[in-house]
């Protein structure tokens, strides 16, 4: 098998994986302490700077239409593990399990509108990602894989808080008085996320570039 291939496989199966953990542990919210800075946000935001990065270095080696697909395997994915999880949760516990229907349920909560609130979201905010870092490297003629990287991270993360946190908070699931707090704590996380992980996107530029593929115009 062709090195670009593997390397677009390995791709694919590393960016579903971190978009459905994501999406199965994003309920929970913890509290990140960064240069003295205190954030409370979601765990699952935690992940989302990794599938930004790798969708970024799709789009610019393979171009739109592999990094589109990429983000549509990421969709199917994440629905068939819900199916599965589902199926499991059928199944009544046994009375030595180590965990219980109540803790299972509750643990892998996959039913209703918050993780599907979580797939939307993630789903057109990696689109918008794709689509904002294609522009930009065209508008610049391939050059500022800094501003390409960046811009197009920070705008799509920025809309993936606000479609999640809008509609939790429609369905009564995150209550609208922490609506602000979270969404600012998450945004000005992502925004810091987005810039730390400029030197690793030069690092797999540089890789990709020098050992696999050069880049597609």
């Amino acid at each position: 098998m062709d090195k670009s291939v593997k390397l677009y496989v390995f791709f694919c199966s590393l960016f579903c994986t971190v978009v459905i953990t994501g999406n199965l542990i994003f309920q929970k919210f913890v509290t990140v302490n960064i240069f003295s800075l205190e954030f409370e946000l979601s765990v699952g935001v935690l992940l989302y700077p990794v599938t930004f990065l790798i969708s970024d270095l799709t789009a610019e080696f393979y171009g739109n239409k592999y990094a589109n697909h990429m983000i549509k395997m990421s969709v199917l994915c994440s629905f068939i593990v819900m199916g599965l999880i589902m199926i499991g949760d059928y199944f009544p516990a046994t009375s030595w399990s180590n965990v219980d229907d109540s803790s299972f349920h509750k643990m892998f909560s996959v039913y209703g509108i918050a993780s599907i609130a979580s797939v939307v979201a993630t789903f057109f905010a990696q689109l918008l990602d794709v689509k904002v870092y294609s522009y930009l490297k065209t508008l610049t003629d391939s050059k500022h894989l800094w501003l390409r990287n960046n811009l197009s991270t920070i705008l799509a993360q920025i809309l993936d808080t606000i479609l999640v946190l809008t509609i939790l908070c429609l369905a009564d699931i995150l209550a609208w008085e922490n609506y602000y707090k979270v969404a600012t704590n998450s945004i000005i996380f992502k925004v810091i996320a987005a810039l730390a992980d400029t030197p690793f996107c030069y690092l797999g530029h540089y890789l990709i570039r020098k050992f696999i593929i050069k880049p597609k115009a």
